[in-house]
């Protein structure tokens, strides 16, 4: 079974908890990390070997991601949640929408 290919938005404190698992993991493929903050997620894959980073929207826009880590702040969880979802994309998310 080949590894889904995920994408990950939000690269702050806590998405190191959770590359530190996924990239270690055969049934997930970390494919890119995004953020805002474009020298953070830089950072982030160069830290964890994941091969591109980004914009949330350069993101969402890859048609090869099937699934989102949203763990952007809660302010934020619902428009990135839902434009994932309208971008086609299942989205792994912690916390509530609203």
């Amino acid at each position: 079974m080949a590894a889904m290919k995920i994408g990950i938005i939000g690269a702050g404190v806590i998405s190191e908890q959770y590359l530190e698992n996924l990239t270690k993991t055969k049934s997930v493929s970390v494919e890119m990390i995004a953020d805002l903050d474009i020298s953070r997620s830089e950072q982030r894959a160069e830290q964890y070997a994941i091969s591109r980073f980004g914009t949330p929207e350069d993101l969402l826009a890859r048609e090869d991601i099937e699934l989102i880590v949203n763990l952007t702040i809660p302010k934020a969880h619902e428009e990135v949640s839902v434009a994932a979802l309208k971008a086609g994309k299942h989205v792994w998310s912690e916390k509530p929408y609203a």
